[in-house]
């Protein structure tokens, strides 16, 4: 069996009433070392295209776990898609087990073989033994060519039913995913549904309710489903309708996104750092922060994101006040006079970072995340941001009233929004 992108299955007819399960193997999962972002993921691609997911489960790296869950979900689902265990160290089992449980044999693939030691070559690196073993592969399974790893994806059939493992890596797993979804889409009588999601900041769940309430009762008078999914300073709308109905709800949200485009920062699964990295790409601005709050969490989602370093400068952690006057260049006077939580003191430090990380936008935040502090004056929760151009300083006051790491992540969340308003000039 030669190496190649074998996702290109053969057809046979549609298969109907169509349902999927994904499973992600790894003990790093379940005792909490790790969040399953893959099946959010993988989920969210699966639902785009007409595919409901039935159930999601995570389980240990046991064989018995595996085989377990597989007989489990083969029992309704029609698609089970599996996640983690193809690395090359000796706890990565789910080759064997998979091979075994399809009655096949493991084969050295050599196209595999040299596929790895040319990358082996590339990062300058030695290949060892296990890593070779990672070309050893079922000789009936359907290969997925890994482009961004070592770890091959494979397709397996039982009892007209398909069964893909992916590597667990979240990179690697998209990049094999890309590949898998216009082959699910080929093969496939997917269900008559359609849905969209339009994504707010700034405006609670209630309020928002009310504000989009005769979109909402148009959309249920046409039996189309509208559900508020809501996050720490976020709301999600999602319209679910017949695919005969996508002209309607996509007309629908963009109405929506021109009437409140001060709260509508994207769509779908959309993040706010990745909607900031695209309007300073597209305008070829620079952006820093000068964080004391937030001690860097802002600048952590913002070079998040792949090519951040053509926008994002660099970032100073000013958390103590000797930072703010020492470095960032804020007067002690002003700490003094107004308090390091204040609207002077945070329009300082935005001004002075500008200059001081030469950037075109500069993020300024300083507040009292908690659990200690606070007056009445100033009660916990208690935050200042501030973002400064060139030509204009604009600053505002939040307070909170959360836990310390929920004021954090909304501190985060409403400033990169400010930024997005204050870029588009829509505060």
């Amino acid at each position: 069996m030669t190496c190649k992108d074998n996702t290109k299955l053969s057809m046979n007819s549609k298969t109907t009433k169509i349902k999927a399960s994904i499973i992600t193997i790894g003990d790093e999962i379940l005792v909490g070392q790790t969040i399953d972002t893959n099946s959010f993921w993988i989920a969210s691609q699966l639902n785009l295209i007409g595919i409901p997911v039935a159930e999601i489960i995570s389980i240990s790296d046991k064989k018995e776990a595996i085989i377990e869950a597989l007989n489990r979900e083969l029992k309704y689902s029609q698609i089970v898609i599996l996640t983690g265990g193809l690395g090359p160290t000796v706890d990565d089992i789910t080759k064997s087990v998979l091979t075994t449980y399809f009655d096949d044999e493991l084969i050295l693939n050599n196209d595999v073989l040299a596929k790895i030691e040319t990358y082996f070559l590339s990062v300058k690196r030695t290949m060892l033994e296990v890593n070779r073993l990672q070309a050893m592969l079922p000789q009936k399974a359907d290969l997925i060519s890994n482009d961004l790893g070592t770890a091959t994806g494979m397709w397996f059939k039982k009892d007209n039913k398909d069964i893909i493992s992916l590597p667990g890596v979240p990179h690697e797993m998209k990049g094999l995913i890309a590949k898998i979804i216009p082959q699910l889409k080929e093969k496939f009588q997917l269900a008559d549904f359609f849905h969209r999601t339009i994504l707010f900041q700034g405006i609670g769940e209630s309020q928002l309710a009310g504000n989009i309430k005769d979109a909402e009762n148009t959309c249920k008078s046409k039996n189309i489903e509208v559900a508020y999914l809501p996050a720490t300073g976020l709301v999600k709308v999602r319209l679910t309708g017949s695919v005969a109905q996508s002209d309607f709800i996509l007309s629908t949200l963009n109405d929506i996104r021109e009437k409140y485009p001060q709260l509508v920062y994207g769509t779908e699964s959309e993040t706010l750092e990745e909607v900031i990295g695209k309007l300073l790409k597209k305008n070829k601005k620079t952006l820093g922060t000068i964080e004391s709050c937030t001690g860097g969490a802002l600048a952590g989602r913002i070079v998040s994101i792949d090519g951040a370093s053509s926008y994002f400068i660099g970032s100073i952690v000013s958390y103590h006040n000797k930072i703010k006057t020492g470095i960032v260049g804020v007067n002690a006077e002003t700490i003094d006079q107004f308090g390091a939580v204040s609207q002077e003191t945070v329009e300082s430090m935005a001004k002075n970072g500008r200059l001081k990380l030469g950037v075109d936008y500069c993020i300024a935040t300083s507040g009292i995340a908690g659990p200690d502090g606070g007056t009445a004056e100033k009660p916990l929760g208690t935050t200042w941001i501030a973002i400064a151009s060139a030509d204009e300083i604009q600053s505002k006051k939040f307070i909170f009233n959360h836990n310390r790491e929920r004021n954090i992540e909304s501190t985060v969340v409403y400033a990169l929004n400010f930024l997005r308003r204050f870029i588009l000039k829509l505060n």
